[in-house]
């Protein structure tokens, strides 16, 4: 592992700003990503509020293939096929039925943009390198170039230095908010289960459908 102040000076000597800097380490994930012809991840998600005094923690796992995914986070499941999305809320039973576009606009953060929402409509800049449980990680962040239009104004990345591959984002909330989003697991170009990307109502029986499309 490349110390710290080694990794500064090489970037450095190769890269004479910090603007190049995250460029190019931006390039080089979206370059890996584009080998992934779909991701499998588990994560936690933590929300805190400091001004509510609310920190809540989950797990979840999430399927993505292109523009479908397939999202389990505590007592909620979002499966979408690219033009649908049922959002099915397990507690009530009840699954709600939109189109994608209705209800996703270019502000969200979907799973099918995580892997590569530095892509478009940012700006980046170098933080630092820094070392958590024995692993070096790229701190980028990503500032977005109609701020006013976001319901956050930076996304911090933490990028794996020796895997280049992103392990924890961190969503800043232009109400004080944050989200956290930690992967645990990331199996890219792996086998995908069956039917994974609709709803499947006779997994549920009695699930009450609520059709929102027009």
């Amino acid at each position: 592992m490349i110390r710290f102040l080694t990794s500064m000076l090489f970037l450095a000597v190769m890269l004479p700003s910090q603007a190049q800097n995250s460029q190019a380490i931006l390039d080089e994930l979206s370059k890996k990503a584009k080998d992934y012809q779909n991701v499998f991840a588990t994560y936690s998600s933590r929300l805190i509020d400091k001004a509510n005094d609310i920190d809540l923690k989950q797990a979840g796992e999430v399927y993505v293939e292109g523009e479908k995914y397939h999202l389990e986070l505590g007592d909620y499941v979002m499966i979408t096929d690219g033009e649908t999305l049922w959002t099915y809320e397990k507690a009530t039973n009840d699954c709600y039925v939109d189109y994608l576009e209705d209800v996703s606009g270019d502000e969200a953060i979907t799973p099918s943009k995580m892997f590569t929402v530095w892509e478009q409509d940012f700006k980046n800049e170098y933080k630092q390198t820094v070392q958590e449980n024995g692993k070096a990680l790229y701190w980028i962040n990503l500032y977005p170039l109609d701020p006013e239009e976001k319901p956050y104004h930076t996304i911090q990345l933490y990028i794996d230095k020796a895997k280049m591959e992103v392990v924890r984002i961190v969503v800043k909330g232009r109400d004080g908010n944050d989200v956290i989003y930690t992967l645990d697991t990331f199996k890219p170009n792996t086998s995908m289960p069956e039917g994974v990307f609709r709803f499947n109502p006779k997994k549920h029986p009695g699930v009450n459908l609520i059709d929102n499309r027009i």
